[in-house]
């Protein structure tokens, strides 16, 4: 599963290989088809400042407002090393388009310079969103066997069911010191095939592992779940604040 790709030493313009929405949807399908573990993972702020540890801590200190809303609730030693990993073996990575947030991009090349590595498969980060904006996510979700996990899992449980989607179940994750308890419900659990995980960092390290151990499609769904539950509303900064608020 994952790995990298014969590309070109030192050619690290990822964007340039990006698969396009509807290879994506293509290669998930055929995963659920043919029973195959297959994970997409994505690489937003949080996950390419952490990346960027230790050589530059800044990014990391600057995150720390999010650090709690984002479930980083472990050293980051312990989240970059998982980070690597999940990058290593996740089969397509979505990673930071340049045309959406170059220095983030920039940044981005420069983790991957690093770990010297690239990934096989990669396309825009933003993916999830893109589907719902598009119009795409809910045809193609309709009928699938899903299961959420993630801090609004319940609440959107009713909007996937109202949509054709079939929910098998589903679960919070909080941060990361619940990921194991996560994984042994998911495995436990083997009616569904696709599982959608909307819980920050935890996600993008989730979802490798999980599609590894069952042998199903797991995909780090991200801030699309909060626009389907928030609409027009959806407001990252408001989710945050409420979120830290608790703790204040």
């Amino acid at each position: 599963m994952g790995g990298g790709s014969g590309l070109v030493e030192g050619d690290y313009h990822f964007e340039k290989y990006f698969l396009d929405n509807m290879k994506v949807i293509k290669l998930l399908d055929q995963a659920i088809k043919q029973n195959n573990g297959f994970s997409l993972a994505r690489f937003g702020i949080g996950e390419i400042s952490y990346l960027s540890w230790p050589a530059n801590g800044l990014l990391v200190q600057e995150f720390k407002r999010y650090e709690s809303y984002a479930g980083a609730s472990d050293s980051p030693e312990i989240i970059r090393r998982e980070l690597v990993r999940s990058l290593r073996d996740t089969d397509i990575a979505g990673l930071i388009a340049p045309w959406r947030l170059d220095p983030w991009a920039k940044q981005t090349r420069n983790v991957l310079k690093q770990l010297k590595f690239m990934p096989s498969k990669a396309c825009c980060a933003w993916i999830m969103q893109i589907l719902l904006d598009e119009g795409t996510l809910w045809p193609w979700l309709s009928n699938k066997k899903v299961f959420l996990v993630g801090r609004r899992s319940k609440e959107a449980e009713i909007v996937f069911k109202e949509k054709g989607v079939q929910i098998t179940g589903s679960i919070e994750l909080n941060g990361y010191a619940e990921l194991s308890g996560v994984q042994n419900e998911l495995q436990s659990n083997q009616e569904w095939e696709m599982a959608l995980i909307s819980a920050g960092i935890p996600a993008t390290i989730l979802a490798p592992r999980i599609a590894k151990l069952t042998q199903k499609v797991a995909i780090d769904f991200g801030h699309a779940l909060d626009m389907i539950l928030d609409g027009k509303e959806y407001k990252h900064s408001d989710l945050v604040k409420k979120w830290n608020d608790q703790f204040s």
